[in-house]
């Protein structure tokens, strides 16, 4: 029979799960104390969160959520379960960058991911970790945007420029 404190995990874990543009299935055994809290700082720099559950209170709270797919083969051994709230690429920076820094101990090593709704192996992580972040992409498109407009301004400032010059050289003519 479920305990009180297992059901308000389960919502806690679907309601993350249903609010995350990105959830990463991690395993993080083998990483210390200072190590874990280096990980989490960096996560909390980017507004990403990490949780740890039982893979029981993982797979219903998915269920819940309204995923249907077999999560035996992901939910193997410790997991933790790494959300992309804001930002779907973030997590897998994060993850790919401190794995890098620690590759003594492999970890953490991403099992699986659900990006926007889909589910992909960790082969994909190192693709989506590759991509621009979305403040990179925005700015690329505000660039992109403004771009036009300040090219016309440029060119109007110097068709202004030569009509002012040529009516300076009217003027002058005409004064002398």
């Amino acid at each position: 029979m479920p305990t009180k404190d297992k059901i308000a995990k389960v919502e806690e874990l679907a309601s993350f799960i249903k609010d995350s543009k990105a959830i990463y299935f991690s395993d993080c055994l083998g990483l210390d104390v200072e190590q874990i809290n280096k990980l989490r700082t960096k996560m909390f720099e980017q507004n990403v969160k990490m949780q740890v559950a039982k893979n029981t209170l993982i797979k219903l709270s998915l269920e819940k959520a309204g995923y249907d797919f077999d999560s035996t083969e992901i939910l193997k051994g410790p997991t933790a379960l790494v959300y992309g709230i804001e930002d779907a690429v973030a997590p897998a920076k994060i993850l790919m960058d401190f794995k890098e820094e620690n590759k003594k101990i492999n970890k953490p090593q991403v099992k699986a991911l659900l990006f926007e709704g889909e589910l992909f192996g960790e082969e994909k992580v190192s693709q989506i970790a590759a991509l621009p972040s979305r403040d990179a992409l925005f700015g690329k498109l505000l660039s992109g945007l403004s771009y036009p407009i300040s090219h016309l301004l440029g060119d109007l400032q110097s068709s202004m420029q030569k009509i002012v010059g040529v009516l300076n050289s009217l003027k002058e003519n005409k004064e002398n």
